[in-house]
């Protein structure tokens, strides 16, 4: 019994004497990549993939083309690094501090971004498909011509933000802060930005077919020539803002609020405009409106320019 009890000891032992050799060798793996990056000097030699290096202080450091697939960063200061072209599809940079970061062309697919502070930072033409981005903080951010498609962005913090011809298919923005952000020409087919705050955006152009805005704040928002159709803006507040040659066909403009708002040579096929406040909204040459529809909307105080 004591023979079998000892053996059971030494297993134990050794799977521990085995787990502390283990945890010294990733130890010693992450402060001398630590120390290699701090140095400048180029750490390519050693393999990042999936390596452990949570809450370093690796400020400034130029990884640009590195290979960083799967590395966990969480937590981490990157003030001012040098990520051009770098791979860091599947990391984890959750928390982690990242403004005034260059990453122009990065791969960041599948990237854990949760709660990081991007703010000023350059992802220019990055790939951020199905990234996580929740909470992140990407004030004054260049994001233009980068790839959110299926990105998740709630209650994200985008404000002054670049997102020019950025392509946001299928994101989800719900709640997000997007005042004075500039997405012309943005592709956000099927975008999801309900509740959202997108005061003074730029959407010219843009493409918002089937986009989903119920209860969004779209106040002075420039939506000129914007495809819209088969948008929900339900309950939307869309005050002062221009839908001049927007395409509108089939979207839900129900209980919106439309006061001041230029309307003007937008299609108007099938669009709901239920229970819309239209105060001094202004209409004019539009495409599918009938009539009745504009009479019902003259008695609501809308003006049309064209009679």
């Amino acid at each position: 019994m004591n023979h079998e009890a000892n053996e059971s000891g030494d297993i134990v032992n050794q799977s521990s004497e085995s787990k502390q050799a283990e945890n010294q060798q990733q130890q010693s793996i992450r402060d001398k990549i630590i120390n290699q990056v701090l140095k400048g000097e180029n750490p390519s030699s050693l393999n990042l993939i999936f390596t452990d290096l949570k809450e370093a202080k690796l400020i400034g450091v130029n990884l640009n083309k590195m290979y960083l697939s799967g590395v966990e960063l969480s937590n981490a200061n990157l003030t001012g690094a040098q990520l051009i072209e770098v791979d860091l599809s599947e990391a984890d940079l959750s928390d982690a501090r990242l403004v005034d970061v260059q990453l122009i062309g990065a791969n960041l697919n599948s990237i854990n971004l949760i709660g990081a502070n991007l703010n000023n930072a350059n992802l220019k033409d990055s790939n951020l498909s199905t990234a996580k981005l929740n909470n992140a903080c990407l004030i004054g951010a260049n994001l233009s011509g980068a790839n959110l498609s299926g990105a998740q962005l709630l209650n994200a913090n985008l404000n002054n933000t670049q997102l020019y011809k950025t392509y946001l298919w299928n994101a989800n923005l719900n709640n997000a802060q997007l005042v004075n952000a500039d997405l012309t020409g943005a592709y956000m087919n099927n975008v999801k930005l309900n509740s959202a705050n997108l005061t003074r955006a730029i959407l010219k152009d843009a493409q918002l077919a089937e986009a989903k805005l119920k209860n969004a704040n779209l106040e002075w928002v420039d939506f000129n020539r914007a495809q819209l159709d088969n948008a929900n803006l339900k309950n939307a507040n869309l005050s002062g803002a221009c839908l001049e040659e927007a395409n509108l066909l089939n979207a839900n403009l129900e209980e919106a609020i439309l006061h001041n708002t230029d309307l003007r040579k937008a299609n108007l096929t099938n669009t709901n405009l239920m229970n819309a406040k239209v105060e001094n909204a202004r209409f004019g040459w539009n495409i599918g409106i009938s009539e009745e529809v504009k009479l019902y909307l003259k008695r609501e105080g809308a003006i049309f320019e064209d009679d």
